[in-house]
């Protein structure tokens, strides 16, 4: 498959990917201390909203209003693992270069294909070369069902972090995923966590499914268990893929075809255009208290994390 031309040129800087919450920690026994929040704002056609001032944002933790001292645009580096659990398809590859090709300078990417367990196709970097190797790795592999979504996810919240970035997670999907013993609370905990803001593209009627063969020579109390299981596989994953990526400040997207490429051009530009909101927090604010971010203008939405990150 012939790869997009962009890839075929000298890489730029260094690169570094992110997410929507990231920002210094408190200071333990101070008065107060200042915070860094990360933040998407859109108008009512979904586009990034670029004007903002900071007396136009209302921040609360635990219900107490914040006073927000400046609000400008983002410019920490994103630090960006794309998870690509598409059974082997390729039909994400021309979405992930542009999606790389806009944000190139801005982050660093990781490239994990998740066809059963995962696997590391290019590690956090910037490098062209890499990348562009990467992407074809990403093409059609022959197909397979079964993968291991959540374990990735779980993995990854552990690695995607480093001091001075914005973190942020990406997957994309076609469903079809294993059932597994794993709890979604457990993973959305480890989410929060990290400080990276998790973004789900999944094709339209994605959902996870165990194989048939599964239930073939089971006795009728043995089939009722591996139902009851998946049940409850399914309902764990869709709450991480559902819940947790609203929580981190990112959301979950359904595609066609024909809407994959825009989709993927949309979130670039949403975290192209991330506010860094500096907020005053007093003392006794406890880090897992609920944040709230709002504007105060009509019409625009923002997309913030739920939780001040713990550090």
């Amino acid at each position: 498959m012939r790869m997009p031309s962009w890839l075929n040129s000298s890489a730029a800087g260094f690169v570094v990917v992110s997410a929507l919450l990231a920002g210094a920690g408190l200071r333990v026994g101070a008065a107060e201390s200042s915070r860094t929040v990360h933040v998407t704002a859109i108008d009512k056609k979904g586009n990034p909203v670029t004007d903002l001032q900071a007396a136009e944002f209302e921040v609360k933790v635990g219900g107490k209003k914040l006073e927000v001292v400046s609000a400008g645009p983002a410019q920490a580096p994103m630090r960006i693992a794309l998870l690509v659990a598409d059974a082997g398809t390729g039909g994400f590859q021309s979405g992930i270069a542009n999606f790389i090709r806009k944000l190139s300078g801005r982050a660093e990417f990781a490239l994990i294909s998740v066809l059963v367990q995962p696997e590391t196709v290019v590690d956090y970097s910037s490098d062209n070369g890499l990348l562009r190797a990467g992407l074809q790795r990403l093409g059609p592999r022959g197909l397979e069902r079964g993968a291991q979504i959540l374990e990735t996810i779980h993995d990854v919240t552990k690695h995607v972090r480093r001091e001075g970035t914005r973190p942020v997670i990406v997957v994309v999907r076609v469903g079809g995923e294993a059932s597994t013993t794993l709890s979604g609370k457990v993973v959305r905990e480890q989410l929060r966590k990290s400080g990276a803001a998790l973004y789900v593209i999944s094709t339209v009627g994605a959902q996870r499914a165990a194989p048939s063969q599964a239930r073939q020579g089971l006795s009728t109390e043995q089939a009722q268990l591996h139902d009851d299981e998946a049940v409850e596989s399914a309902h764990n994953l869709g709450v991480v893929l559902g819940d947790g990526s609203r929580e981190s400040g990112g959301r979950h997207d359904q595609v066609i075809s024909t809407t994959l490429i825009p989709t993927f051009e949309r979130l670039a530009d949403e975290l192209l255009n991330q506010y860094a909101l500096t907020c005053v927090v007093p003392d006794g604010v406890k880090p897992t208290e609920k944040l709230s971010v709002a504007s105060k203008r009509k019409g625009v939405t923002i997309r913030a994390a739920s939780r001040l990150r713990t550090d």
